[in-house]
């Protein structure tokens, strides 16, 4: 067991879903640092989905790629679900950084998205958005999940707020299949238009 750095996740209870045990045990490892106690793990979406069932985390951490029931089969069966289940904060963390994966991500209903590789700061950003700055869920029929028009500021790693001090210009788009930067997701999951040129 990781010895705790601080009590800030000790409340929180999370599932960890990926079917790598080695990338389970480093975001529990990153998540037990900040002293969160209230873990369980999952090897893919089904069960996962057993599991949250039976007990419903606080938040939901998970791979998009994952058999036989993805991180994207996932976040649908959980939006669907009738009762709290639906509301539960799911972030995907996965190397899927393609522009249009994270679009389709973010319009099944992801509440965060954290690019691999990552480090304990990017994973903590992205909780801290999760715990002290909840979005409001909405539901027009096509979709249910948080209000994707979340912010027009994010966090920079190890930055103060971006946002501040007029208007941004938006950032260069990646080319090819090397996917977005984990500032580019931020900024597309939370309804900033990048586009293609």
């Amino acid at each position: 067991m990781v010895k705790a750095t601080s009590d800030y996740l000790k409340p929180i209870s999370f599932l960890i879903v990926d079917d790598k045990s080695y990338m389970r045990r480093v975001v529990k490892n990153v998540l037990e640092t900040l002293g969160a106690r209230l873990l369980e793990e999952a090897n893919d979406g089904s069960e996962a989905l057993a599991s949250i069932r039976n007990w419903p985390p606080d938040i939901i951490l998970t791979e998009w790629r994952l058999y036989p029931m993805t991180g994207l089969e996932l976040l649908k069966a959980i939006r669907a679900e009738r009762g709290s289940i639906r509301f539960t904060p799911v972030v995907m963390i996965t190397s899927e950084t393609r522009r249009e994966k994270v679009i389709q991500a973010r319009n099944t209903g992801i509440t965060e998205f954290v690019a691999k590789p990552f480090n304990a700061k990017s994973l903590l950003l992205r909780i801290k958005e999760v715990i002290e700055r909840p979005r409001p869920y909405v539901d027009v029929g096509s979709y249910f999940g948080p209000d994707r028009r979340r912010r027009t500021e994010v966090m920079a790693e190890g930055e103060e707020r971006r946002g501040q001090g007029g208007p941004r210009e938006p950032a260069p788009p990646t080319k090819g299949p090397r996917g977005m930067t984990q500032e580019q997701i931020d900024r597309l999951v939370a309804g900033d238009n990048i586009r293609e040129h």
